[in-house]
């Protein structure tokens, strides 16, 4: 939070408008000024964005952790309470995600360090 007071012209016009209304002077010139990092976090908390932006990050990152074949029979579906589910293609490509399951796991976390993601769950579809 800043701590900057109005300036002249702030307090001439907040003087206007508050003799127009019809109110007093009051404490809106008191009110500390916020800069937009410090209105993000509640935002995206309340409108519940939080996952979808973690997905967003993991799909730009999904071809760099899996490879081409794989990132081409495989898509992050969603994420839910740490859980990065994934969709695939063919039974083939379901096993080759299981046994590379660690591993992908590990690159998630290193790649992307504050997504949160705990497990990674396959899903045919």
């Amino acid at each position: 939070m800043s701590n900057r007071l109005p300036t002249a012209a702030q307090r001439r016009r907040h003087a206007l408008i508050s003799a127009w209304r019809g109110m007093d002077g009051g404490p809106i010139l008191d009110v500390p000024l916020k800069s937009v990092a410090d209105l993000i976090g509640p935002i995206v908390a309340q409108a519940g964005i939080g996952d979808r932006m973690k997905l967003e990050e993991v799909l730009g990152a999904w071809k760099e952790i899996v490879g081409d074949f794989l990132y081409q029979h495989s898509r992050p579906d969603s994420i839910q309470r740490g859980v990065l589910m994934v969709r695939v293609l063919q039974p083939t490509v379901h096993h080759a995600l299981m046994m590379e399951r660690p591993r992908i796991l590990k690159r998630l976390k290193e790649t992307l360090k504050n997504s949160g993601i705990k497990d990674v769950r396959l899903k045919h579809g």
